[in-house]
Protein backbone atom coordinates (compact mmCIF):
# COMPACT_ATOMS: atom_id res chain seq x y z
CA UNK A 1 0.00 0.00 0.00
CA UNK A 2 2.84 2.39 0.87
CA UNK A 3 4.53 1.70 -2.47
CA UNK A 4 1.26 2.35 -4.28
CA UNK A 5 0.83 5.66 -2.43
CA UNK A 6 4.42 6.63 -3.23
CA UNK A 7 3.84 5.99 -6.93
CA UNK A 8 0.62 8.00 -6.95
CA UNK A 9 2.02 10.85 -4.87
CA UNK A 10 5.62 11.16 -6.05
CA UNK A 11 6.73 8.92 -8.92
CA UNK A 12 4.13 9.43 -11.66
CA UNK A 13 3.44 13.14 -10.95
CA UNK A 14 7.19 13.88 -10.90
CA UNK A 15 7.70 11.94 -14.14
CA UNK A 16 4.91 13.90 -15.87
CA UNK A 17 6.30 17.22 -14.61
CA UNK A 18 9.83 16.32 -15.69
CA UNK A 19 8.68 15.31 -19.17
CA UNK A 20 6.94 18.67 -19.56
CA UNK A 21 9.98 20.55 -18.21
CA UNK A 22 12.21 18.91 -20.81
CA UNK A 23 10.17 20.66 -23.49
CA UNK A 24 11.64 23.91 -22.24
CA UNK A 25 15.05 22.97 -23.64
CA UNK A 26 13.52 22.75 -27.11
CA UNK A 27 12.19 26.30 -26.99
CA UNK A 28 14.38 29.11 -28.24
CA UNK A 29 12.00 31.89 -27.23
CA UNK A 30 12.60 32.55 -23.52
CA UNK A 31 9.10 34.01 -23.13
CA UNK A 32 7.59 30.53 -23.39
CA UNK A 33 9.78 28.92 -20.73
CA UNK A 34 7.71 30.13 -17.72
CA UNK A 35 4.63 28.74 -19.47
CA UNK A 36 6.35 25.36 -19.78
CA UNK A 37 7.06 25.53 -16.05
CA UNK A 38 3.40 26.22 -15.31
CA UNK A 39 2.37 23.42 -17.66
CA UNK A 40 4.73 21.03 -15.87
CA UNK A 41 3.35 21.97 -12.45
CA UNK A 42 -0.23 21.62 -13.62
CA UNK A 43 0.36 18.39 -15.53
CA UNK A 44 2.21 16.78 -12.65
CA UNK A 45 -0.52 17.71 -10.20
CA UNK A 46 -3.34 16.53 -12.48
CA UNK A 47 -1.66 13.14 -12.90
CA UNK A 48 -1.56 12.76 -9.12
CA UNK A 49 -5.09 14.13 -8.76
CA UNK A 50 -6.37 11.57 -11.28
CA UNK A 51 -4.64 8.66 -9.56
CA UNK A 52 -5.67 9.71 -6.03
CA UNK A 53 -9.12 11.28 -6.47
CA UNK A 54 -10.05 10.75 -10.10
CA UNK A 55 -13.36 12.63 -10.13
CA UNK A 56 -13.87 15.21 -12.90
CA UNK A 57 -17.62 15.78 -12.51
CA UNK A 58 -18.94 19.25 -13.30
CA UNK A 59 -20.26 20.80 -11.19
CA UNK A 60 -18.00 19.03 -8.70
CA UNK A 61 -19.40 16.66 -6.08
CA UNK A 62 -16.88 17.78 -3.45
CA UNK A 63 -14.80 20.92 -2.91
CA UNK A 64 -11.56 19.40 -4.24
CA UNK A 65 -13.38 18.78 -7.52
CA UNK A 66 -12.90 22.47 -8.33
CA UNK A 67 -9.11 22.10 -8.46
CA UNK A 68 -8.76 21.19 -12.19
CA UNK A 69 -11.00 24.08 -13.26
CA UNK A 70 -9.27 26.62 -11.00
CA UNK A 71 -5.89 25.38 -12.16
CA UNK A 72 -6.88 25.68 -15.84
CA UNK A 73 -8.28 29.21 -15.51
CA UNK A 74 -5.22 30.51 -13.69
CA UNK A 75 -2.90 28.82 -16.16
CA UNK A 76 -4.61 30.43 -19.15
CA UNK A 77 -4.86 33.92 -17.64
CA UNK A 78 -1.31 34.16 -16.36
CA UNK A 79 0.29 32.41 -19.32
CA UNK A 80 -0.98 35.38 -21.30
CA UNK A 81 0.60 37.58 -18.61
CA UNK A 82 3.99 35.89 -19.10
CA UNK A 83 3.72 36.42 -22.86
CA UNK A 84 2.21 39.89 -23.08
CA UNK A 85 3.20 41.38 -19.73
CA UNK A 86 0.27 42.77 -17.72
CA UNK A 87 0.77 46.00 -15.85
CA UNK A 88 1.24 45.59 -12.09
CA UNK A 89 -2.21 47.05 -11.37
CA UNK A 90 -3.97 44.68 -13.75
CA UNK A 91 -2.03 41.69 -12.40
CA UNK A 92 -2.90 42.52 -8.78
CA UNK A 93 -6.55 43.10 -9.68
CA UNK A 94 -6.72 39.69 -11.40
CA UNK A 95 -4.98 37.98 -8.50
CA UNK A 96 -7.46 39.55 -6.07
CA UNK A 97 -10.49 38.62 -8.17
CA UNK A 98 -9.33 35.03 -8.68
CA UNK A 99 -8.46 34.62 -5.00
CA UNK A 100 -11.97 35.68 -4.00
CA UNK A 101 -13.73 33.62 -6.67
CA UNK A 102 -11.61 30.53 -5.92
CA UNK A 103 -12.34 30.80 -2.19
CA UNK A 104 -16.05 31.27 -2.88
CA UNK A 105 -16.24 28.18 -5.11
CA UNK A 106 -14.50 26.00 -2.55
CA UNK A 107 -16.74 27.29 0.25
CA UNK A 108 -19.86 26.96 -1.93
CA UNK A 109 -21.39 24.05 0.08
CA UNK A 110 -21.34 26.26 3.19
CA UNK A 111 -23.53 28.84 1.47
CA UNK A 112 -26.46 26.40 1.80
CA UNK A 113 -26.61 27.07 5.55
CA UNK A 114 -25.74 30.78 5.50
CA UNK A 115 -23.15 33.23 4.25
CA UNK A 116 -19.67 32.33 5.59
CA UNK A 117 -18.47 35.93 5.43
CA UNK A 118 -15.60 35.59 7.90
CA UNK A 119 -14.25 32.39 6.34
CA UNK A 120 -14.53 33.83 2.84
CA UNK A 121 -12.74 37.06 3.81
CA UNK A 122 -9.95 35.26 5.69
CA UNK A 123 -9.44 32.67 2.95
CA UNK A 124 -9.38 35.26 0.17
CA UNK A 125 -6.95 37.50 2.07
CA UNK A 126 -4.52 34.67 2.86
CA UNK A 127 -4.74 33.30 -0.70
CA UNK A 128 -4.11 36.76 -2.17
CA UNK A 129 -1.27 37.53 0.27
CA UNK A 130 0.49 34.25 -0.44
CA UNK A 131 0.18 34.90 -4.16
CA UNK A 132 1.52 38.47 -3.99
CA UNK A 133 4.52 37.56 -1.86
CA UNK A 134 5.62 34.52 -3.88
CA UNK A 135 4.67 35.68 -7.39
CA UNK A 136 7.44 34.75 -9.79
CA UNK A 137 9.80 33.58 -7.04
CA UNK A 138 11.85 30.46 -7.76
CA UNK A 139 13.21 29.76 -4.30
CA UNK A 140 12.51 26.90 -1.88
CA UNK A 141 9.85 28.65 0.23
CA UNK A 142 6.85 27.54 -1.83
CA UNK A 143 8.15 23.96 -1.90
CA UNK A 144 8.74 23.85 1.86
CA UNK A 145 5.30 25.28 2.68
CA UNK A 146 3.69 22.77 0.29
CA UNK A 147 5.62 19.90 1.89
CA UNK A 148 4.69 21.08 5.37
CA UNK A 149 1.04 21.38 4.39
CA UNK A 150 1.10 17.80 3.08
CA UNK A 151 2.35 16.58 6.46
CA UNK A 152 -0.10 18.71 8.47
CA UNK A 153 -3.04 17.68 6.27
CA UNK A 154 -2.21 13.97 6.38
CA UNK A 155 -1.71 13.87 10.17
CA UNK A 156 -4.43 16.22 11.42
CA UNK A 157 -6.97 16.34 8.58
CA UNK A 158 -7.41 13.98 5.65
CA UNK A 159 -5.13 11.33 4.17
CA UNK A 160 -6.36 12.18 0.69
CA UNK A 161 -5.63 15.89 1.13
CA UNK A 162 -2.23 14.94 2.50
CA UNK A 163 -1.56 12.91 -0.64
CA UNK A 164 -2.68 15.72 -2.92
CA UNK A 165 -0.46 18.09 -0.95
CA UNK A 166 2.37 15.60 -1.36
CA UNK A 167 1.85 15.63 -5.13
CA UNK A 168 2.26 19.41 -5.20
CA UNK A 169 5.36 19.21 -2.99
CA UNK A 170 6.90 16.51 -5.21
CA UNK A 171 6.30 18.54 -8.37
CA UNK A 172 7.68 21.75 -6.83
CA UNK A 173 10.64 19.85 -5.40
CA UNK A 174 11.40 18.54 -8.87
CA UNK A 175 11.18 22.06 -10.28
CA UNK A 176 13.54 23.31 -7.58
CA UNK A 177 16.10 20.60 -8.31
CA UNK A 178 15.76 21.16 -12.06
CA UNK A 179 16.62 24.85 -11.64
CA UNK A 180 19.49 24.56 -9.14
CA UNK A 181 22.07 26.02 -9.13
CA UNK A 182 21.11 27.84 -12.35
CA UNK A 183 17.54 28.66 -13.35
CA UNK A 184 16.72 27.00 -16.68
CA UNK A 185 12.89 27.04 -16.66
CA UNK A 186 11.68 29.82 -14.30
CA UNK A 187 8.37 29.57 -12.51
CA UNK A 188 7.02 32.88 -13.85
CA UNK A 189 3.60 34.39 -13.14
CA UNK A 190 1.71 31.42 -14.59
CA UNK A 191 3.71 28.85 -12.63
CA UNK A 192 3.17 30.73 -9.37
CA UNK A 193 -0.52 31.11 -10.16
CA UNK A 194 -0.93 27.36 -10.64
CA UNK A 195 1.12 26.40 -7.57
CA UNK A 196 -0.44 28.96 -5.21
CA UNK A 197 -3.95 28.08 -6.43
CA UNK A 198 -3.38 24.41 -5.60
CA UNK A 199 -1.71 25.13 -2.25
CA UNK A 200 -4.26 27.70 -1.06
CA UNK A 201 -7.16 25.50 -2.20
CA UNK A 202 -5.86 22.46 -0.35
CA UNK A 203 -5.30 24.47 2.83
CA UNK A 204 -8.80 25.96 2.63
CA UNK A 205 -10.44 22.59 1.93
CA UNK A 206 -8.59 21.10 4.88
CA UNK A 207 -9.80 23.75 7.31
CA UNK A 208 -13.34 24.04 5.97
CA UNK A 209 -14.12 20.34 5.65
CA UNK A 210 -11.43 18.14 7.26
CA UNK A 211 -10.71 20.14 10.43
CA UNK A 212 -6.99 20.42 9.74
CA UNK A 213 -5.15 21.78 12.79
CA UNK A 214 -5.04 25.58 12.78
CA UNK A 215 -1.81 26.34 14.68
CA UNK A 216 0.50 24.23 12.47
CA UNK A 217 -1.09 25.76 9.36
CA UNK A 218 -0.48 29.29 10.66
CA UNK A 219 3.11 28.33 11.44
CA UNK A 220 3.53 27.23 7.83
CA UNK A 221 2.51 30.70 6.68
CA UNK A 222 5.21 32.14 8.95
CA UNK A 223 7.75 30.62 6.53
CA UNK A 224 6.67 32.95 3.70
CA UNK A 225 8.59 36.08 4.91
CA UNK A 226 11.81 34.05 4.63
CA UNK A 227 11.70 34.85 0.92
CA UNK A 228 12.16 38.57 1.61
CA UNK A 229 14.87 37.99 4.21
CA UNK A 230 16.78 35.64 1.94
CA UNK A 231 16.65 38.12 -0.92
CA UNK A 232 17.98 40.89 1.34
CA UNK A 233 20.69 38.83 3.05
CA UNK A 234 21.78 37.06 -0.13
CA UNK A 235 23.04 40.32 -1.65
CA UNK A 236 22.04 39.35 -5.20
CA UNK A 237 23.93 36.04 -5.07
CA UNK A 238 21.22 33.61 -6.19
CA UNK A 239 22.66 30.41 -4.73
CA UNK A 240 23.29 32.03 -1.35
CA UNK A 241 19.84 33.62 -1.45
CA UNK A 242 18.19 30.22 -2.01
CA UNK A 243 20.16 28.61 0.81
CA UNK A 244 19.24 31.37 3.26
CA UNK A 245 15.58 31.26 2.20
CA UNK A 246 15.50 27.51 2.64
CA UNK A 247 17.18 27.58 6.05
CA UNK A 248 14.90 30.31 7.41
CA UNK A 249 11.71 28.79 5.98
CA UNK A 250 12.60 25.33 7.25
CA UNK A 251 12.38 26.44 10.90
CA UNK A 252 8.61 27.18 11.09
CA UNK A 253 7.84 24.34 8.66
CA UNK A 254 9.75 21.84 10.81
CA UNK A 255 8.03 23.10 13.98
CA UNK A 256 4.58 22.91 12.35
CA UNK A 257 5.28 19.40 11.08
CA UNK A 258 6.55 18.27 14.48
CA UNK A 259 3.42 19.60 16.23
CA UNK A 260 1.15 17.86 13.70
CA UNK A 261 3.00 14.54 13.93
CA UNK A 262 3.04 14.69 17.73
CA UNK A 263 -0.70 15.34 17.77
CA UNK A 264 -1.26 12.39 15.41
CA UNK A 265 0.85 10.04 17.52
CA UNK A 266 -0.94 11.16 20.70
CA UNK A 267 -4.29 10.25 19.14
CA UNK A 268 -2.98 6.87 17.98
CA UNK A 269 -1.69 5.88 21.39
Amino acid sequence: MLLSMARETILWPSAAALAAMMLGFLLRDARFKPIVSALATGAGFLVGYTLIYGNFAFPPIEAQGWLPALLAVNFLVFSFDDLAGFSRKIRIALQGALSISGSALILLPLFKTGFPALQLAAASLLWFGLWIVLDGRNGPVLFLVAAGNAIVSATTGSTMLGQLGGVLAAVLGGHLAFNFPKSHIPLGHAGTAVAVTILASLMLIGHAYAETALIPSLLLLCAVPADFLGKHLGRNRKNLEMLICGALALIPVAIASAIAIRSYLAQEY
